[in-house]
């Protein structure tokens, strides 16, 4: 019976191009692993030795005495990175009065968005990635960290920590599918169907999130990523590099969930290098019971991922162009101590103390074979005065027995019987003091810090040796939040191109302020960075002196702003505000003054704000003025159009009607449109004759009314 066929999912054409670039970049990474091989193999020597290991011995039961880099490590881990850092968000100098109000609620949304998204996300857990980051950092030397965003499991980059959701139970449903299809592919049918039948069952529970969007932070293994760029001389240069890899292990069924396809001509591991061994290729009849070397391959030339995969022919996927990264190009973040000029890798701390180590064991060691040798040891005569039954009674003797021995009489028991120590011991030849001295020097740590003192010091001697002491763990402290530095705006970048303004207020308040620009912009008005020693080890003593001497500045500086504000005086008010700032900075200390002052008065504006007001305010006097002006000449028009009325007409009515427009209740307009009466003559006079004589009556005008 002839075998079913594949389906045509299965079926997978790679051109010949594809082929030759997918063959040169993993020429490349094939590259930079041989010239990286000795230090990756100097990394499983280390991991040996933190975990006890006797070095150069392969016996895995076999643990030194002391296991010093252990506890070095862990003495080391708090100072430096105790607790989540504290990111700030700050507007620039570059922010005009008209914006400050904007650009601070923004500032504060960023704020909101790094501490839900970054530090305290489920995906996130900054500090459980970070403490990794450290404990890989004094190990190998190196410490990476991959920031990558999560939405689709078919685009996204390869992310270990990702949040688990309903896509990725879809991905893995139609895998299942296609393997049940095509019976060239699995062996146990009955298998596959109940794997099918409970994914499906548990996605119907809809007991997980549909899509699970947001950034993941992934701790990477030291050997897991290579600079693939010859040009590069030191691993601290790698963002200039023109291409990374990440390497990833990856099971068949991932493989295919992840990239749609079986491989063919993948080579298969039976194991994860590890623990000094190197991958072992595999041909287990089960592909399920194999490993498949993925390598992610970050371009920054062409600002492109490649996935290749070893053995396999051709791309795992079509090249592609993420669309959130941030200004940077490259998603990893790498934490560095101990650099040394002209060496690609640093110095790891294990490395640095090793032969200490040793020489404090052989120490231990020896001083635990002489006190055996120095123990009290009883000598009998063979053959003396003490017969068998005797020696056998004095060394079975309990507390204050009476042992009646037998024997030549009158003789002392020394005689036939020796008690003593063979060999004495001098303290001096075993002390360990230089050689811890030697190790807190290199560490940067005390006897302080691991909880035990070696040598009995007064309270002024400690403090002078952990101040000194102190400077190490602060520089160190201070290369993490360099670190930190750079993954905040980067965090920011990808959270500005993928969150929207009504996801934002849902996390940051309804007063979030999320805008629509370009990143270039945004952070010419903002700057992101950790505060100094924020992710130390809290020192509560030195914090509560501390604040005991900032409380009166602080209480003098708002009384004197709020008194300043009071009367009108902004300018002095900011200037005691600048000076409170600058104070605190030199203590060192994280707060934020504003907090503390009096707010300004309610309408109170600043004085660029009140400028523009008056400018505004005259050019609305001016327009008010204009009107009046116009007014007034209507209603010196109107009072002489009603003089004239008044002197032609002897009308009564026709006069207060003149003075109604004088008054401005009726219109000159109005007036003029009225019919001009006669004069009237009164009947019961008759008119007199002219006689000649008399001078002629001319009527008044408005211009002797208004005389």
């Amino acid at each position: 019976m002839p075998k079913a066929r594949a389906p045509e999912a299965e079926v997978r054409t790679v051109s010949d191009e594809d082929k030759k670039l997918a063959k040169d970049w993993l020429d490349k990474i094939k590259a930079a692993q041989e010239r990286s091989k000795t230090q990756f193999a100097q990394f499983e020597v280390n991991r040996r030795l933190l975990s006890g290991k006797v070095k150069g011995n392969r016996d895995e039961k076999e643990t030194v005495r002391a296991n010093l880099h252990y506890a070095n490590m862990a003495a080391m881990l708090p100072q430096v990175y105790a607790k989540d850092p504290e990111f700030a968000v700050r507007p620039t100098l570059a922010v005009g009065p008209d914006q400050m109000d904007a650009v601070k609620r923004f500032a504060k949304a960023g704020e909101a968005m790094l501490t839900t998204v970054l530090v305290k996300g489920n995906a996130g857990q900054l500090k459980k990635q970070c403490k990794k980051v450290v404990r890989s950092n004094y190990t190998t030397s190196v410490g990476w960290l991959k920031c990558a965003y999560q939405e689709d499991p078919t685009k996204d980059p390869l992310i270990e920590n990702r949040v688990k959701d309903t896509q990725d139970n879809i991905l893995r449903i139609e895998t299942l599918l296609r393997d049940i299809k095509n019976p060239e592919l699995i062996s146990n049918h009955e298998l596959e169907l109940a794997k099918l039948k409970q994914s499906i069952e548990g996605l119907e529970t809809q007991q997980e999130v549909k899509v699970a969007k947001g950034l993941v932070l992934d701790f990477v293994l030291s050997e897991d990523i290579l600079v693939l760029d010859r040009t590069v001389r030191a691993i601290t240069d790698y963002p200039r590099s023109s291409a990374m890899s990440h390497r990833v292990w990856m099971t068949t069924s991932q493989y295919q969930t992840r990239f749609k396809y079986l491989p063919k001509g993948a080579k298969k591991y039976s194991e994860q290098p590890g623990q000094g061994s190197q991958p072992q290729q595999t041909d287990a009849p089960n592909p399920a019971d194999s490993l498949l070397c993925v390598h992610e391959v970050w371009d920054q030339d062409s600002n492109r991922i490649f996935y290749v995969c070893d053995g396999e022919e051709g791309f795992c996927e079509p090249p592609s162009s993420p669309d959130w990264t941030g200004e940077r190009w490259y998603p990893f973040f790498l934490v560095a101590f101990n650099e040394i000029d002209g060496s690609f890798y640093p110095l790891s701390d294990v490395e640095l103390t090793d032969k200490l180590v040793i020489e404090y064991n052989r120490n231990r060691d020896d001083q635990v074979r002489d006190r055996k040798a120095c123990l009290p040891v009883n000598v009998v005569r063979k053959g003396g005065g003490l017969t068998p039954d005797d020696v056998k009674r004095i060394a079975n003797r309990e507390g204050s027995d009476v042992i009646m021995v037998e024997g030549v009489g009158g003789q002392p028991l020394t005689n036939d019987m020796f008690v003593g120590q063979l060999g004495k011991m001098d303290a001096a030849a075993y002390d360990t003091t230089s050689t811890r001295y030697d190790m807190e020097r290199m560490l940067g740590g005390s006897d302080s810090s691991t909880g035990s003192i070696t040598k009995a010091k007064t309270l002024g001697e400690a403090e002078i040796l952990t101040a000194a002491l102190r400077g190490r763990t602060d520089e160190r402290r201070d290369t993490i939040e360099d670190m930190l530095n750079e993954l905040g705006p980067y965090a920011i970048e990808i959270m500005l191109r993928k969150y929207t303004a009504q996801e934002v207020k849902a996390i940051a308040g309804p007063d979030a302020e999320w805008p629509q620009m370009s990143i270039d912009e945004i952070f010419n008005m903002v700057s992101v960075e950790v505060r100094a020693g924020s992710t130390g080890k809290p020192n509560q003593a030195q914090e509560q002196e501390r604040w005991t001497k900032l409380l009166p500045i602080v209480n003098e500086a708002v009384a004197k702003v709020a008194e300043l504000r009071s009367t009108g005086q902004e300018a002095l008010a900011e200037a005691v505000i600048e000076l409170t700032r600058e104070t605190l900075r030199r203590f060192d200390e994280r707060i934020d003054i504003e907090q503390f002052l009096p707010k300004k008065p309610e309408g109170e504006d600043d004085p660029a704000m009140l400028k523009q007001q008056l400018v505004a305010g005259q050019g609305q006097l001016k327009e008010v003025m204009s009107q009046l002006k116009d007014a007034t000449t209507k209603l010196e028009k109107g009072y002489v159009q009603a003089a004239a009325q008044i002197a032609t007409s002897a009308d009564p009515q026709l006069g207060a009607l003149a003075f109604g427009v004088v008054l401005g209740e009726i219109s000159p307009d109005a007036l003029a449109s009225l019919p001009r009466p006669q004069p009237m003559i009164p009947a019961e006079e008759e008119p007199l004759e002219p006689t000649g004589m008399e001078a002629p009556v001319s009527q008044p005008t408005a211009d002797t009314v208004l005389q």
